[in-house]
C-alpha cells in the first residue's frame, strides 16, 4: 500500500486540528443561516438541507478523532468526502436564495457565498488539496449564478468580459488559498524549528547539570567528610565549608536555569501530592540556617497554628520558592536577622498559604524593584560587595507562586531591609499520618541504618567513594558494581538489603537495570532501589519512582539526607534502625 509521506501526514493532522477546532463555530453559524432562511424559503426544503448537513457535520466528528490518533489513507479519504458533500450542501442555502426573484434575497445569496470563499482561504489553507476540494464547488456555484444573472439581458461582448472577469477572480481566490498555504507551511516550519530548537536546548542543559553535578557530588561529599573529621582544625573546616557552600551554590544555578528553560519552552508543571505544609516550609528554613550563622545573622521563624496539617501541593516547589527568598535575604543582609513567619487563611476545603520573609539587609530603592523580578535583573549596589548568583531566582520564584495560584510581593527600603510575602493556594487534606514529615537536618546522629548490606552500583569512582565513606562507621557490608549488568550477576548470586542506583552508566543503565530487576521477579524484584543520580530534574524523579525505585536523591548527595533516605527504606520495609538527635531546634 502506498506509504503517506511525513509531509502529508503533517499537512493533514494539522488542517483536521483547524477544522474540529472550527467546529463549533461553522456550526452555529449554518444553523443562525438555516434559522433567518426560514422566512424566505419552504421550510421542508431548507428542512433536508439542513437535516443533510448536520449528518456531514456528526459524521466528520467522527472522522476527526480518528484521523487526530493516526494519520492514514481511509481517515484522509472519509476527511475529504465529508468536506466535499459538506461544502456542497451548504451551497445550496445561497443558492436557493439567490433563486428567488426578491432582489434582497440574491444580495444575501451572493454574500454567503463570498463568506465562504473567505474562510476557505482562511481556515481551509492548512492542506492545500483540502483547500482547493472546498473552495472550487463555491466559485462554480458564484459562477453558475454570475451567468443565470446575465443571460437574460447581456449581450455577447458583455458576457465574454463577465466570463474573462470571472476567471480572473476565481484564479486569483485560487492564488490566495495557495499564498496562505505557503504562508501557514512557513509558519509551522518555522514553530516546529523554535520547538526543536527549545527541545536540544533544554537536552544541552540537562546533560551539562548531569555532567556538572558528577563532581559537584565529590567536591559537596569530600569537603563534608573533611568537616567531620577535622573538628579540632577551625581554619581548615572553615575552608571546606567555603568548597562545599560554592558547590552547592553552582548546583543551584543550574537548577535556576533549567527550570528557566523549562519555563520558557511551557514544559513546566505542578506535581500535586499530599505533604505537610508545616514541615516542607521548616525544612527550606533549615537549610540556610548554617549559610546565616556563618555570617553571624539571626535565622528566626514562627509557623502559626493556622497553617493545614496536611494539603495537596508541590512540595518541592513550595520549598524552593521559599528557599530563593531566603537565600537572597542571607546573601544580602550583613547583620542582623532573618525573619520567616507563616501562616494560613482556610477558605472550605482551601487554604491561603501567607509566608513572610523579612531582613534587616540592604534594601532596595524603587527604581530596583520594578526590575526586580525581570530575567537576569540583580539589584547592584555599588557600595556594596558583589553578591553571586543568575539573577534568574526571583523570576521563576514568581512563576511557581503563579501556578499555585498565588504571587509574591514586596515592601522594601534602602538601608532598612526588605520583606517579601509569598502566597499560594492549596487544597487542605484531612489525614492522620504523612510518611516524610521528619526531615534530617545536620544534628541527626544514625546510630544504625536498619540495613546489613548495600549494593552500590555507579561507573564513577569518585562517587563511590564518596558513599563509602559516608557509611564506613556502620556495620554493614557495602558491595560495589560499575554498572547494571555487574550489579544484576551480583544480585544473581547474593541477597543484599538495598541497592543505591546511579542512572547513566555504561553497559546498562540505571533505567534498563530496574526493568530488568523486575523481570527476574522473586527475590531480586522485591530489592529496594534508591536512585542515587544526577538526573535532577522532576520527571526524572517521577519516570524513576514510576519504574519500581522506592526513594531518589540528586547529587550532589549530604550525608545526613543519604542516611536519612537510606534509613526511612529500611523502616518502610521492617527494619527498626535507630535515631537520636543531638538538640530539636523549635524556632530559633
Amino acid at each position: 500500500m502506498l506509504k503517506i509521506s511525513p509531509e502529508l501526514a503533517i499537512s493533514v493532522a494539522a488542517q483536521n486540528d483547524l477544522v474540529r477546532a472550527d467546529l463549533p463555530t461553522r456550526f452555529a453559524s449554518i444553523t443562525i443561516v438555516s434559522l433567518l432562511s426560514l422566512f424566505f424559503l419552504p421550510a421542508t426544503v431548507l428542512g433536508v438541507v439542513y437535516l443533510a448537513y448536520a449528518v456531514t457535520e456528526i459524521v466528520g466528528v467522527f472522522v476527526y478523532r480518528m484521523l487526530a490518533r493516526e494519520v492514514t489513507w481511509r481517515g484522509i479519504v472519509l476527511f475529504s468526502t465529508s468536506a466535499f458533500l459538506g461544502v456542497w450542501i451548504f451551497n445550496l442555502i445561497p443558492l436557493l436564495l439567490f433563486l428567488e426573484q426578491d432582489p434582497f434575497l440574491k444580495m444575501i445569496g451572493a454574500m454567503l457565498l463570498i463568506i465562504a470563499l473567505n474562510h476557505c482561504v482562511v481556515a481551509r489553507a492548512t492542506w492545500i488539496f483540502f483547500g482547493f476540494l472546498t473552495t472550487i464547488p463555491i466559485i462554480c456555484v458564484v459562477g453558475f449564478i454570475i451567468v443565470s444573472f446575465l443571460r437574460e439581458f447581456a449581450t455577447p461582448a458583455e458576457m465574454v468580459t463577465t466570463a474573462i472577469i470571472t476567471v480572473i477572480g476565481a484564479a486569483y481566490m485560487l492564488h490566495a488559498l495557495w499564498t496562505q498555504h505557503r504562508l501557514t507551511a512557513r509558519l509551522r516550519g518555522a514553530l516546529e524549528e523554535a520547538e526543536a530548537g527549545s527541545r536540544a536546548k533544554s537536552r544541552f542543559l540537562a546533560a551539562m547539570s548531569h555532567e556538572i553535578r558528577t563532581p559537584l557530588n565529590a567536591i559537596c561529599g569530600m569537603s563534608e567528610l573533611i568537616d567531620e573529621e577535622n573538628k579540632d582544625r577551625p581554619l581548615l573546616q572553615e575552608r571546606s565549608k567555603l568548597l562545599r557552600t560554592s558547590a552547592l551554590a553552582l548546583a543551584g544555578i543550574l537548577d535556576d536555569v533549567l527550570d528557566h528553560a523549562k519555563i520558557e519552552a511551557g514544559l513546566m508543571e505542578l506535581s500535586l501530592a499530599a505533604a505537610a505544609p508545616a514541615v516542607e516550609i521548616r525544612s527550606a528554613i533549615e537549610m540556610f540556617r548554617a549559610s546565616a550563622e556563618e555570617k553571624g545573622l539571626r535565622l528566626e521563624f514562627t509557623i502559626d497554628e493556622s497553617l493545614p496539617a496536611y494539603a495537596d501541593c508541590d512540595a518541592l516547589r513550595l520549598r524552593q520558592v521559599i528557599g530563593n527568598l531566603l537565600s537572597n535575604a542571607v546573601k544580602y543582609t550583613d547583620k542582623g536577622q532573618v525573619t520567616v513567619h507563616a501562616s494560613a487563611v482556610t477558605e472550605g476545603d482551601h487554604a491561603i498559604i501567607e509566608v513572610k520573609v523579612a531582613d534587616t539587609g540592604r534594601g532596595m530603592t524603587p527604581e530596583q524593584t520594578e526590575r526586580l523580578f525581570q530575567d537576569f535583573y540583580r539589584a547592584v549596589d555599588k557600595n556594596a560587595p558583589t553578591v553571586p548568583g543568575t539573577g534568574l531566582g526571583l523570576s521563576i520564584a514568581r512563576q511557581f507562586a503563579r501556578m499555585m495560584n498565588g504571587d509574591i510581593t514586596l515592601t522594601t527600603s534602602p538601608a532598612k531591609g526588605s520583606c517579601f510575602t509569598f502566597t499560594c493556594r492549596v487544597q487542605v487534606l484531612e489525614m492522620t499520618a504523612l510518611s516524610g514529615t521528619n526531615p534530617p537536618t545536620q544534628d541527626t546522629i544514625f546510630t544504625d541504618l536498619g540495613v546489613r548490606s548495600i549494593l552500590l552500583v555507579d561507573d564513577t569512582a569518585s562517587n563511590r567513594l564518596v558513599v563509602r565513606s559516608f557509611l564506613k562507621d556502620f556495620d554493614l557490608d557495602l558491595i560495589e558494581a560499575c554498572n547494571g549488568a555487574d550489579a544484576l550477576a551480583i544480585l544473581d548470586h547474593s541477597s543484599v538489603d538495598l541497592v543505591l542506583l546511579d542512572m547513566k552508566m555504561p553497559v546498562m543503565d540505571g533505567q534498563d537495570t530496574l526493568l530488568a530487576m523486575t523481570a527476574r521477579g522473586g527475590r531480586i524484584a522485591a530489592t529496594p532501589v534508591v536512585m542515587l543520580t544526577a538526573n535532577a530534574a522532576p520527571e526524572d524523579r517521577e519516570l524513576f519512582l514510576s519504574l519500581g525505585a522506592v526513594g531518589y536523591i540528586a547529587k550532589p548527595v549530604r550525608k545526613a539526607q543519604l542516611l536519612a533516605e537510606i534509613q526511612r527504606v529500611a523502616t518502610a520495609h521492617g527494619h527498626k534502625p535507630i535515631e537520636t538527635r543531638q538538640s530539636a531546634r523549635t524556632g530559633t
